[in-house]
């Protein structure tokens, strides 16, 4: 798999609004996740970042494999993990290998602030006004940047008279691929995204400049996550389209 460190914009990690600029790079090596024939299962699915939705650029990253101090479990993500956004109604095969991906127990406080994290947006660019100080954005694990982001995009969302429609779902299904920082880790997420935007008084959608809004029954769209921890926690900071997420 060939690394790349372009610079891409960050859109709530689901392609919801036009982010800021910004910059990440993938530091070592390639990854495979190992899709796992056996295991425990457990459940993880849901929405708002489809929130780290990105609606511009795409990322690669990779790096030398997933570590082995823990034996990885099978985790299935057709089930859904929270109340706050209902998974989408797009129904794709539970053997897929986008519903099975080998997790770490120690992957995941970094999928829980992930989730955490595009549940936020999403749930904030759910309703109007839009608010880049809602209490969901001010208590979510983001960083600065992302609420930069986040109030840029809001700016743009709020001229256009758009919010965006979450009553679709979304699905998410985030796997780590890459943490041989101990700081930094990357997550590859592909989602199953039914949320649109729309005209906050006509409800007609928008047209769609922020890919995919499509609406339901949903549509797979891969993205990356960049994740950072600071002060022992982890937080979201910057994300991107990354198709090979879906491969």
């Amino acid at each position: 798999m060939k690394r790349s460190h372009p610079a891409f914009s960050f859109i709530v990690v689901a392609t919801l609004v036009l982010g800021a600029c910004s910059s990440a790079d993938s530091s070592n090596g390639d990854l495979t996740v190992p899709i796992p024939t056996a295991g425990t299962v457990s459940s993880t699915t849901g929405e708002p970042d489809s929130t780290l939705s990105t609606e511009s650029s795409q990322v690669s990253t990779t790096s030398t494999g997933p570590p082995t101090s823990s034996a990885p479990t099978t985790t299935s993500t057709t089930g859904p993990p929270t109340t706050l956004i209902r998974p989408a109604d797009l129904v794709t095969d539970p053997n897929d290998p986008n519903n099975l991906h080998a997790s770490l127990p120690e992957h995941q406080p970094i999928i829980d602030a992930y989730l955490a994290g595009v549940y936020a947006q999403l749930i904030t660019y759910s309703r109007w006004p839009l608010d880049p100080t809602s209490p969901e954005l001010a208590a979510a694990p983001i960083t600065e940047r992302v609420l930069q982001a986040n109030n840029d995009g809001m700016v743009e969302r709020t001229q256009k008279n758009q919010v965006l429609d979450i009553s679709g779902g979304v699905t998410l299904r985030p796997y780590v691929v890459e943490n041989d920082d101990p700081t930094r880790a990357f997550v590859w997420d592909c989602q199953i995204d039914a949320t649109f935007w729309k005209d906050k008084d006509t409800g007609v959608k928008a047209p769609p400049d922020a890919w995919p809004n499509l609406g339901p029954p949903g549509v797979e769209t891969g993205v990356v996550a960049v994740m950072v921890l600071v002060d022992g926690r982890w937080l979201l900071d910057d994300g991107g389209l990354e198709p090979q997420a879906c491969e």
